[in-house]
């Protein structure tokens, strides 16, 4: 492989490739392994929140989770993020950093790790370091592969200025995506924020804009929040879970007023998901509607499912986000009296649970 892949041009060929079709990675991580003589070829990212990705040729992916997670992010657990953080290290760490980086490790768990796959040698750098987090490329090596000679660090410095061009190349693809899907909601007209794989919001629609001027929503570091704690909490739940569980829709976020009168109505919706994608493209969708007032949602609920008056308020305040004891004072009834009447609410309405009540009631906003 190594005089198959041996020139720069044949090099920026095959990372270039890699940002174009990010599926390619693991075919330019695999080739850079093969020309250092390496066991494996990695590329590691943190962003902010928390998002992180772990790509590493010729390990099975399901495997990086549970086996190589970058959970071991501590430099008293993983000598190789160690010996990144040595004063005056160089380009290029390699063993003799990670010597040092060892003696000042407090537990074992990635020096297991290293034994169970056997790839405690190699070398990295770091392609990307900013604030939007760090990208890195590393070769990981087995005992029979030895240390790294100074020309295979060599070789590997080489490879990875074509590893930083590709990777901000792609970053600059994935962040023109939050304008090229920002564009196509402008002529819906609807309030739309994109947010990546962290929650932080990388584009929005001017509905979205004109929305943030009214200060029921705003933008805090980066992330959409809303003026009322509660609800800026409920808001980042239902973002994380979309986030965490694309496949899987989050409720609606009701967002009220102190009268319990509803303003606006927030949802999440995921995007497809690419296996082989940074953490700064779009990943979910916010959407917000303006809410309608809580007695046209009494009517709604009275007239489409045959509560009555006080059934169809209490549905209201409840997905207000309201709880039972505020519920049962307002109305002055006990809270034995609330459970059967919400029995009756969800019998009528086919709900099995609050939340269900809740995204229903959502619904009628929009």
């Amino acid at each position: 492989m190594a005089s198959a892949v041996g020139n720069g041009g044949q090099w920026a060929d095959i990372f270039t490739a890699a940002a174009l079709e990010p599926h390619r990675w693991d075919d330019a991580l695999r080739a850079m392994a093969q020309a250092t003589g390496s066991r494996h070829g990695q590329m590691v990212g943190f962003g902010p929140a928390g998002a992180a990705f772990n790509w590493i040729s010729d390990v099975d992916s399901a495997l990086i989770p549970a086996s190589l997670s970058i959970d071991h992010g501590s430099p008293t657990v993983n000598y190789r993020v160690g010996a990144d953080l040595l004063p005056n290290q160089p380009a290029i760490v390699h063993e003799a950093h990670y010597d040092e980086a060892r003696q000042r490790l407090s537990a074992a768990d990635y020096l297991d790790l290293c034994a169970d796959f056997d790839i405690f040698d190699g070398c990295q750098t770091r392609l990307h370091v900013g604030p939007d987090g760090m990208i890195g490329l590393a070769l990981l090596r087995s005992s029979s592969n030895g240390r790294t000679t100074v020309e295979q660090r060599d070789l590997f410095g080489q490879i990875a200025g074509h590893a930083r061009v590709a990777a901000r190349l792609q970053q600059a693809i994935e962040r023109q995506g939050f304008a090229l899907l920002a564009g196509t909601f402008e002529a819906m007209d609807r309030a739309c924020w994109l947010v990546d794989a962290t929650g932080r919001v990388g584009g929005m629609t001017p509905a979205a804009e004109a929305m943030l001027s009214i200060g029921v929503l705003r933008l805090a570091e980066g992330y959409l929040t809303c003026d009322r704690a509660a609800d800026s909490r409920a808001l980042s739940r239902a973002v994380r879970a979309v986030l965490a569980a694309p496949a899987l829709a989050a409720d609606p976020v009701i967002v009220t007023d102190r009268d319990g009168h509803v303003r606006l109505s927030v949802e999440c919706y995921p995007l497809p998901a690419r296996p082989w994608a940074l953490p700064f493209a779009p990943r979910a969708i916010i959407v917000a509607r303006t809410g309608a007032p809580a007695d046209r949602q009494v009517q709604q609920l009275m007239r489409m499912f045959r509560l009555t008056p006080a059934e169809a308020d209490i549905a209201v305040r409840i997905a207000s986000g309201h709880s039972r004891q505020q519920v049962a004072a307002a109305r002055g009834v006990t809270p034995e009296t609330l459970k059967v009447q919400l029995r009756s609410i969800y019998d009528k309405t086919g709900c099995g649970r609050e939340a269900q009540l809740v995204r229903l009631v959502g619904l009628l906003t929009q």
